[in-house]
Parts: structure tokens; sequence; C-alpha cells
């Protein structure tokens, strides 16, 4: 890690009254477990059931047939 950006964690360590070592773990749990999470929200997504927003030719319905409810 750069010397830098290790003091800046030091510094937000002590900022937040946390040893840094603790600080670093939790930071990158943070960014690890969302990126997972995401990850795991898009495949159930993605397993559920079509949705079927093509008409008979393909064709995805223009703004004014969604908006315009005429």
């Amino acid at each position: 890690m750069d010397e830098s950006l290790l003091q800046r964690a030091r510094i937000a360590a002590a900022r937040d009254g946390e040893r840094p070592s603790k600080f670093i773990a939790e930071t990158v749990e943070q960014r690890v477990a969302r990126s997972f999470f995401q990850s795991q929200a898009l495949e159930r997504f993605l397993a559920g059931p079509p949705l079927h927003l093509l008409d008979e030719n393909g064709r995805a319905p223009t703004r004014d047939q969604i908006y315009d409810a005429e």
C-alpha cells in the first residue's frame, strides 16, 4: 500500500477512534460485501420471471406508448 494512502487511513482511523488495522479491514469488508450483494441481487433478478416488454414485432414500446395512457 502506498505510504501516503496508509497515512490517510491512519488519520481517518484515529478520527473514528479505531485502530488502523480494524479501520482498513472494515472498509475493505464494506467494499467486498457491497459488490457481492450487488452481484447476488442481479442474479436473482435475472433468474426471475421474464419481463415481456417487446411487442409481436420484437420492438419495445415508445415513450408515448408508456406514458400516455389513452
